[in-house]
């Protein structure tokens, strides 16, 4: 059946709501509602004789798939491949190790990073600004005890507001001054707009470091549940050999503690096959004394990924050429290992991998875990290369538990993959190379210098992402191609006529920012562009403070993960759902849009 334009148009502002309501509700997994949206569109448009009113060709299902090939998704993608590279070889450990030398000022640190970030996504393009620093800012949060939801959006709201001040803070800009220059040929200057748009970043600034926070801690509640399971979750026993280069070597117990192992419990001190049993008072560490610790599985992968030197003899050594994985495996009922201990079975010989840890539901002997005898409900802790861990499928005395692996980094390979972060960023920030093209190279030179398997690349790929972002650009091409952009537009002009000119500014900021986080921020910025010129020639006005007002309110893409790159980047490793966005992003908007009303009002 075949209707007139103006029929799809209100099918699809109906769509636009139904989903978002959906998105809101989370009732329903996001890459269900997206690919509904998706199957939606190619059924009502499939063999559709409707003309685009903005391409003036049919709205076809060629035009309505673009979207799986949008330079901008294929950029995010790749970004997330390059970040995967940065994660598993361990290349900023150091840049954190350096960060968290001294946790007393971690708040203050925080902070002074945030601040850098917003210097710098003025100046620089965001999103290789995101991808550097979200390991660090998860670094600072574990220091303060703080879930990574709480700092993580917090971090991408920062570079939206930082990219506000400058010309050449984000694509945006750009492209609000390169459509006022084509229409009526005024360059728009770097720092022209630079006042105004620090007192906005100034004021949204104070509520995403000091407000949003807490606003996230209480909607934290699923990480909550996984890191209570996860702090609560059953300690291994460790044994930890002491040589000449351990930093333990020579420290002193302190009422019976070693402030150096404080997220540990030693139970036993070898010395010379002596037993030394707690209260450890007055007891200094030699080289080769043996520590039986109790750890979780979390904290000690944390010391090892970290290159903890106290942890440098848990297994082998972290320079090897293929990568490594801890992961627990249980004794099997009919195990030849039950009643022997470790070192009275050949297993480590057999599969060329270490047991590291030893978790058991009975007391615990005094004794090295090497020495305790097994039974079927041990969970053992081994660490061993990638291939070799996959061989533990097939051996008969164990049961791998395969979602429990985790791959340590690969320290060979940390300097090839900052170096190909560096030629990413430079390359994207010059101009050399446009940020899809430099962000493509960048992931394809991971996989051509082996920093990442294709496994690994593929594991790094988020489908929830890109099926929420193809989705949306679909979306926002018909709500073109319909004439319900258009329409918007009009009303806005029709609603304008006898308001003053604060007033129109400040109705003109709330529209384009609510549009923003639905279509995209930069189709929201080239549609609005005009509008905002012939409302400035109506009141014979110069047009420069409509401009600057559809650059702001353009940027406020808070309020949907889809609304700008730098969300999607934050919402896996945050956990974050898009009800998130709406609860923290809706009330930066508002304040947003007052600071602005008011800087207009008052001359600013």
């Amino acid at each position: 059946m075949i209707f007139e334009i103006e029929v799809y148009m209100w099918i699809t502002f109906i769509l636009i709501i139904l989903s978002m309501l959906l998105y809101f509700l989370d009732k329903i997994r996001i890459e269900i509602i997206a690919l509904g949206t998706i199957t939606t569109l190619l059924l009502l448009f499939q063999n559709s004789p409707i003309l685009g009113v903005v391409s003036g060709n049919p709205i076809s299902l060629e035009l309505l798939l673009q979207g799986f090939a949008n330079p901008a998704l294929i950029a995010l993608m790749s970004l997330l491949i390059i970040g995967q590279g940065l994660l598993v070889t361990g290349a900023f450990d150091n840049f954190n190790k350096i960060i968290g030398n001294n946790n007393k000022y971690s708040e203050y640190k925080l902070l002074l990073v945030m601040v850098l970030v917003l210097i710098l996504s003025a100046l620089l393009n965001n999103t290789p600004i995101i991808i550097m620093f979200i390991p660090i800012i998860i670094s600072l949060s574990r220091q303060l005890n703080r879930s990574a939801r709480m700092v993580l959006l917090p971090l991408s709201y920062v570079c939206i507001l930082g990219g506000i001040t400058t010309l050449i803070g984000s694509s945006t800009n750009l492209l609000v001054s390169g459509a006022t220059s084509s229409l009526i040929g005024k360059q728009i200057g770097f720092f022209e707009f630079t006042k105004q748009g620090l007192v906005l970043a100034s004021v949204g600034f104070i509520y995403v470091t000091l407000i949003l926070p807490k606003i996230l801690g209480k909607n934290s509640r699923l990480e909550e549940e996984g890191d209570e399971i996860s702090n609560n979750g059953k300690q291994y026993f460790v044994e930890i050999s002491l040589d000449s280069e351990n930093t333990l070597v020579g420290k002193n117990f302190i009422s019976g503690l070693l402030p150096d192992l404080k997220d540990a419990t030693i139970n036993l001190i070898i010395r010379d096959n002596e037993k030394i049993l707690p209260p450890f008072d007055d007891i200094k560490l030699q080289t080769n004394d043996r520590l039986v610790i109790a750890i979780t599985k979390n904290e000690l992968i944390q010391k090892i990924k970290s290159n903890d030197k106290i942890f440098n003899k848990i297994g082998y050594e972290n320079d090897k050429s293929d990568r490594e994985l801890i992961i627990e495996v249980a004794v099997s009922p009919s195990s030849f290992m039950i009643g022997r201990t470790i070192n009275q079975t050949n297993f480590e010989t057999e599969t060329n991998c270490r047991v590291i840890g030893l978790q058991r539901e009975r007391k615990f002997d005094r004794d090295s875990p090497r020495s305790q005898k097994l039974s079927q409900e041990n969970i053992l802790l081994i660490r061993g290369d990638e291939e070799l861990i996959r061989r533990l499928r097939a051996h008969k005395d164990i049961f791998p538990i395969e979602w429990s692996a985790i791959s340590l980094p690969l320290k060979k390979f940390s300097q090839r993959s900052r170096i190909i972060f560096a030629v990413t960023i430079i390359s994207a920030a010059t101009g050399f190379l446009n940020i899809t093209t430099a962000a493509l190279l960048g992931a394809a030179l991971m996989l051509i210098f082996k920093v990442l398997s294709i496994k690994e690349a593929l594991s790094s790929l988020d489908i929830k992402i890109y099926l929420l972002v193809a989705s949306t650009l679909m979306l926002s091409t018909v709500l073109q191609e319909t004439g319900g952009a258009k329409l918007i537009a009009d009303t806005l002009i029709l609603l304008t006529n006898n308001l003053s000119i604060p007033t129109v500014l400040s109705l003109l900021f709330l529209v384009i920012a609510i549009i923003t986080n639905f279509l995209s921020n930069n189709a929201t910025a080239v549609l609005f562009t005009p509008i905002a010129i012939n409302l400035a020639n109506d009141f014979q006005m110069q047009p420069e403070p409509f401009i600057f007002c559809v650059i702001f309110a353009a940027n406020c893409s808070f309020a949907t993960p889809i609304g700008y790159q730098t969300n999607l980047l934050v919402m896996g490793p945050g956990g974050y759902k898009f009800v998130d966005y709406l609860k923290s992003g809706i009330p930066l908007i508002i304040i947003l849009w007052i600071t602005y009303s008011l800087t207009v009002y008052f001359g600013i």
